[in-house]
């Protein structure tokens, strides 16, 4: 499977490949339409998410070049509108055979569920990698804590999911991070997994009071969480049996 961003906002293309990656889907980005339209063809994507607000006029014309050879069943496309997007334009997507548009704003919960239903929806999901996003449990022991870049005080919270990628993350004090922003290197973060603490490094993709994550780590600590991940049934058999 394989994604083509088409957007110009490095923060908006970030949390869009945070979302998609989990799925098993590979991601192509460009910041020039003009050169995503001359490689359609040769990259011939299953998907195709584009920012309406960044390209008002170009969004159309890669939405007809991709229909002209696939069908909406065959290529999910789906708009990043901003604040300004008129009735007659959201007309011309579904007219020409857009998916779904949605909001740029992947931080709000709702926009980014009707991201997610659009794409499982058209689109053949590696069930094998959703399963890697994972939403802790009781018989779970991870952890994640991170030091303010500025400040150097410790922020804790609670993981809402994690996957081999990143994870989203409650902070217990929002006023203690109100001035980060997505794209904001956090060198000084520690991830526990099970008995093993790790020194990870992560990139900021999403603020607020539910933040997100990249790991921007080897594939060493991608297989210590991975494995942890995968193991979940039998942690909560044997958390069965001894009860």
């Amino acid at each position: 499977m394989k994604a083509l961003i088409v957007v110009e906002d490095d923060a908006v293309a970030d949390i869009v490949r945070f979302y998609l990656q989990p799925l098993g889907i590979d991601v192509i980005r460009y910041r020039d339409p003009l050169k995503a339209l001359d490689n359609l063809d040769e990259i011939s994507p299953d998907a195709i998410v584009m920012s309406a607000r960044d390209f008002p006029r170009h969004w159309k014309t890669i939405v007809v070049g991709i229909r002209a050879t696939k069908p909406k069943s065959a290529c999910v496309i789906i708009l990043l509108k901003g604040e300004f997007f008129t009735f007659e334009e959201a007309a011309k997507a579904a007219y020409l055979g857009v998916n779904g548009v949605i909001k740029e704003d992947l931080s709000d919960k709702s926009e980014l569920d009707r991201f997610q239903q659009i794409l499982k929806r058209y689109i053949e999901i590696d069930d094998s990698r959703v399963l890697d996003r994972h939403i802790p449990g009781p018989y779970d022991r991870l952890g994640f804590v991170f030091s303010h870049p500025v400040t150097l005080m410790p922020i804790a919270g609670a993981i809402e999911t994690i996957s081999s990628l990143g994870l989203s993350f409650v902070p217990e004090s929002t006023v203690m991070v109100a001035d980060l922003e997505p794209g904001i290197i956090i060198e000084d973060a520690s991830l526990r997994v099970d008995t093993r603490i790790m020194h990870i490094r992560c990139r900021i993709m999403r603020t607020g009071t539910v933040m997100a994550f990249l790991f921007e780590c080897g594939d060493e600590e991608r297989n210590v969480i991975s494995t942890y991940l995968a193991g979940r049934a039998e942690r909560e058999i044997r958390a069965l049996l001894n009860h």
